[in-house]
């Protein structure tokens, strides 16, 4: 077991391990780090259903002080400027469509994403980490 991905990653990277599981942001940010990682990312049931998609949001409550100013928020940090922001600092797929990913995080590839509805997701999160704290993950 590791602390966290970027551990994964270093012990993949040293021969201690031959694969893992991380986000792929975090092999990004050690990529720009470490040009020469000899590790590469995977993405698993491309022939079913696709890999599972971690999201990002941002929304509003209901009674927001100033709910005018939060939408233009929200529809900024949509926007296109925002996400090529978001893709090429933090090394993350854009969440809008419409922008493409960062040179960085498009050369890892196109792949199939699962497309489980969140609200399904979210319902089988306590099942979720019942197995984790089972399997020991931190």
């Amino acid at each position: 077991m590791f602390s966290d991905d970027i551990a994964v990653l270093e012990a993949i990277n040293a021969g201690q391990c031959d694969v893992g599981i991380v986000n792929s942001y975090y092999y990004g940010r050690l990529h720009k780090e470490k040009p020469d990682l000899a590790v590469k990312l995977f993405w698993p049931n491309q022939a079913d259903r696709g890999v599972h998609v971690n999201l990002s949001g941002i929304g509003l409550t209901q009674y927001a002080p100033h709910p005018e100013a939060a939408k233009a928020l929200v529809e900024s940090m949509t926007g296109p400027e925002a996400q090529k922001i978001f893709s090429s600092v933090n090394q993350e797929f854009p969440a809008n469509p419409n922008v493409a990913p960062s040179e960085e995080v498009a050369s890892w590839g196109l792949f199939k994403a699962d497309t489980i509805p969140v609200e399904v997701a979210g319902k089988r999160q306590a099942e979720a980490i019942r197995m984790m704290d089972r399997a020991g993950w931190n």
